[in-house]
């Protein structure tokens, strides 16, 4: 029996031994080597990164590139590197140095973003498309990352890209009119109108109770003179908000366009006759119709702007706006007199808008009241201290008002913060006008003589 044990024992020991000659043994000489060297990189590595962030480019050039020199596939080092090499904008040693990274790390996505980003820096646009793309690829629920393809794909003049690329936006951040609008504008720049109505279609179907998309739709033909197709959407829109302003003008609009001025006129009534609607809504169309009028020397948005500033002071008896225009429209017609009492009636109510009294002094020159102006002195003092062309102004209004020392004074004020050329002429001629009046000759004929020649 003892020697059965013996046996058994020396049999353990010697299967125990083969076990061990046959498994490979751990070097631990090499394991602490290895432990050693990643500790050394990482205090290099995080020295390196102070370096960088204070600025010392030098120092942190030099660092990451002794890491690498240790362990060539130190990912981390190339991609600061390159980061180094973008602040000294030595843009093609950035992007080597990111393909380095890229090529031993390929996993990391914002060695590629940055990548692609030097790539659009660099206007090479096809090589940064192909990168935003794998970029989106992996990660494909990014609207920032597809928008930058977009980018790429907007500078290569790839326009069917684009829109594929904002659909594919749409599908993670949902419909918006940014981004529909942005849509539509590419549609029209490709003369593709039905494929741009489309886009409101799709925005329709979503939500049908909204007027503002029947209007867009209807907008994009009639401005593409497709009236029939925009009174489609026009007629919709109006059985969903036919009280609205905005839908009114619009509607306005498309009568004028098509030559029907009694309706373009019950449309604008509907807006400008009720006070419900604020002046606010009605004022840029005033200014749209007037410049008409102005510019185009337009006799039938004149006679409009006419009768609608009227309704508007009908309507708003209280409000400076509708006297303001009313004023406007009597100047271009060059019916002084009653500009004259329109501005005035304007400036009783507000007086802080300097167009105002800038439009009211013209009309004042047109009809030579300016002793007119010498009634409102305080208030233009108040309001525009150091505003040559007021303080012109006022120096005028007590010339002609035969007041030479006060004309004077405002004359010299005014030069004070007069820049441009004829401005400095204008004051200089009031001048020596108010030292003639004074009598002194030779002090009208200096301020004379620094005239500019013409």
């Amino acid at each position: 029996m003892k020697r059965l044990l013996i046996f058994v024992l020396v049999s353990s020991l010697c299967l125990m031994s083969f076990g061990q000659s046959g498994k490979k043994t751990r070097n631990i000489a090499q394991t602490d080597a290895n432990a050693v060297s990643a500790r050394k990189i990482s205090v290099q590595y995080t020295e390196g990164l102070k370096a960088f962030y204070n600025s010392n480019m030098a120092e942190a050039l030099s660092i990451f590139n002794g890491i690498i020199l240790d362990n060539p596939k130190h990912d981390a080092s190339y991609y600061m590197l390159s980061r180094i090499y973008t602040e000294q904008q030595n843009t093609q040693d950035a992007v080597e140095a990111l393909k380095k990274a890229i090529k031993i790390n390929k996993k990391n996505v914002w060695y590629k973003v940055d990548l692609a980003d030097l790539y659009i820096q660099m206007q090479e646009y096809p090589a940064a498309a192909k990168l935003w793309e794998q970029i989106c690829k992996e990660k494909n629920n990014n609207e920032y990352y597809l928008y930058a393809l977009s980018e790429a794909y907007l500078n290569m003049k790839k326009l069917d890209k684009v829109l594929d690329t904002y659909n594919r936006m749409e599908k993670i951040i949902g419909y918006n009119d940014d981004m529909t609008q942005a849509k539509v504008s590419i549609w029209l720049y490709m003369n593709k109108v039905k494929e741009a109505v489309g886009e409101y279609d799709q925005l329709i179907k979503m939500f049908p109770h909204n007027a503002e998309y029947y209007v867009k739709a209807g907008n994009i033909y009639q401005s593409n003179n497709m009236p029939a197709q925009a009174m489609e959407y026009y007629k919709k829109a109006q059985e969903l908000s036919s009280n609205d302003p905005q839908f009114n003008i619009t509607m306005a609009n498309y009568w004028e366009q098509q030559g029907n001025s009694e309706k373009q006129v019950q449309c604008l009534m509907k807006v400008f006759g009720n006070s419900a609607v604020s002046m606010q809504e009605k004022v840029p169309y005033m200014r749209t119709l007037l410049s008409k009028a102005l510019r185009n020397k337009d006799t039938k948005a004149l006679r409009m702007a006419d009768m609608l500033s009227d309704t508007l002071i009908a309507v708003h008896p209280d409000d400076a706006n509708g006297y303001a225009f009313k004023a406007t429209a009597s100047t271009i017609q060059k019916k002084y007199e009653l500009a004259l009492t329109n501005y005035e009636k304007a400036i009783s109510i507000d007086n802080a808008a300097y167009s105002l009294w800038d439009d009211y002094c013209f009309v004042l020159n047109q009809l030579d009241r300016w002793p007119n102006l010498l009634k409102y002195e305080t208030d233009l003092q108040e309001l525009f201290p150091q505003n040559a062309r007021m303080l012109c102004n006022l120096g005028l209004a007590h010339l002609y008002s035969q007041h030479a020392d006060k004309a004077i004074e405002y004359f010299m004020q005014a030069k004070t913060f007069a820049y441009e050329k004829e401005q400095l002429d204008v004051i200089y001629q009031g001048l020596a006008e108010a030292y003639k009046l004074k009598g002194d000759n030779d002090a009208a004929d200096m301020w004379r003589k620094k005239m500019s020649k013409k």
